[in-house]
């Protein structure tokens, strides 16, 4: 639905007020970066709301609720909320009402900003080499954005402790949270990201990960079923030569959420590997954008989207792997297979290959479909009873993707929230 020039004007203008009556005390460079991208955003904003990233989304109402949502800063602390988390080792960073905080003293490699913003930190706020149909969320993250957490590896550093992210629940809030990693050379880290529900929030994240050569990263992203909020997910990353990067999403719906990946193989022997489970029900929605170039010889890229859609929910899936014609010995494989629950649930996908060599292995395949009745037919024969049969089914379906993980807790944490999930 295109957005009503009426209701746009209003927009403009809100976000224009908001600027200029924020009660945060900012320096002035960052006063004019917040200007500078609402410059930028009233140019981009008409053209790139009707392209098809957001077809499938509810941008518009995300939109007309935008400044509803409360952006005041409160005081908080993780012992205002009950959160159960199964990583009690891990080094927790808790998020809430557009701050991050943490329990305990951290380590060197991680920073939070806090509003002690220099102007050597400008270049966080940055959108250069960023795609253009991730310019929205990361316009307005620009004008919303009053921190950032910093993860920055040391040479041949190896972290040991798992670094848990939370984000805390929020009830009628509009935050955008802004993460960036930086992997030095021959250093690695492995991140749980975890958004807990929100209810009638807006939530527009973006980070952004860099990888010097001979880094790895292990990186999960977990979303809980979000209560009539908005989630938008941005994800930028860079790797040169012999990296290692694997990324997992589970994502379990809201009232609208949206991911938007875009991966860069800058170097020779880079390997990333991107898996994404998403299973909306009820009305929720959930829906996936990846776009990877292939932009150095011998990269190896592996996108692996699988959706359970549920009840009246919808879901999509956007995949683009692109290979230029003088990158040589690259491999790509892009599949995405979607199961539907119910009668009145939806899916899209659109799986696209750019290859313009053939010294080079690519493939993708997408499947969306309801439960193999042969399959059900043969169980329901060995004497299981449907609803057993169907349940079977579905967790296979699933046990194909999640089995991927290699660290037992994480894996039995996101069985957990999948099967917890499944039976509501």
């Amino acid at each position: 639905m295109a957005y009503q020039s009426l209701n746009q004007e209003n927009h403009m203008n809100g976000i224009q007020n908001f600027i200029k009556n924020d009660g945060h005390d900012l320096p002035d460079w960052m006063t004019h970066e917040r200007e500078s991208a609402f410059k930028e955003y009233k140019k981009v904003y008409p053209k790139l709301s009707r392209t098809a990233t957001w077809r499938n989304t509810k941008l518009d109402s995300m939109l007309d609720a935008f400044l509803e949502k409360d952006f005041k800063n409160l005081n908080s602390s993780h012992k205002d909320f009950d959160i159960n988390t199964a990583f009690e080792d891990s080094i927790r960073i808790y998020f809430h009402a557009g701050m991050f905080f943490c329990d305990e003293k951290i380590p060197e490699y991680i920073k939070i900003l806090n509003h002690q913003y220099s102007e050597k930190n400008r270049s966080i706020f940055s959108i250069d080499n960023k795609s253009k149909r991730q310019a929205i969320p990361l316009l307005l993250n620009n004008i919303v954005s009053r921190d950032a957490l910093l993860i920055d590896t040391a040479m041949n550093q190896h972290v040991q402790r798992l670094l848990h992210i939370i984000h805390v629940p929020n009830q009628n809030i509009n935050v955008a949270p802004r993460i960036n990693i930086n992997l030095a050379e021959n250093s690695s880290i492995k991140i749980v990201e975890e958004q807990l529900q929100l209810n009638d929030s807006i939530i527009n994240h973006c980070i952004d990960i860099n990888c010097a050569k001979d880094s790895s990263l292990d990186y999960y992203k977990i979303n809980h079923p979000q209560n009539n909020s908005h989630l938008i997910n941005n994800l930028n990353l860079n790797q040169d030569s012999n990296t290692d990067v694997k990324i997992f999403n589970l994502d379990l719906g809201a009232d609208s959420a949206c991911s938007l990946n875009h991966l860069k193989l800058n170097g020779e022997d880079s390997h990333v590997s991107c898996s994404t489970l998403f299973m909306p029900s009820a009305k929720r929605s959930s829906h996936h954008n990846v776009m990877i170039d292939h932009l150095s010889d011998k990269s190896f890229s592996s996108v692996n989207f699988r959706g359970v859609i549920n009840d009246h929910a919808t879901g999509s899936f956007f995949g683009k792997v692109r290979v230029a014609k003088e990158r040589r010995k690259t491999s790509a494989f892009m599949q995405n297979k979607n199961l539907l629950l119910s009668d009145h649930s939806k899916i899209s996908t659109v799986p696209i290959l750019e290859i313009y060599n053939d010294d080079t292995e690519c493939s993708h395949s997408a499947t969306s479909g309801s439960l193999d009745k042969e399959k059900l037919f043969y169980l329901k024969t060995r004497g299981i009873n449907e609803y057993d049969a169907k349940d079977f089914l579905i967790k296979s379906f699933i046990d194909e993707l999640t089995s991927q993980i290699k660290s037992i807790r994480i894996k039995e944490y996101i069985d957990e929230l999948i099967l917890s999930n499944h039976e509501t």
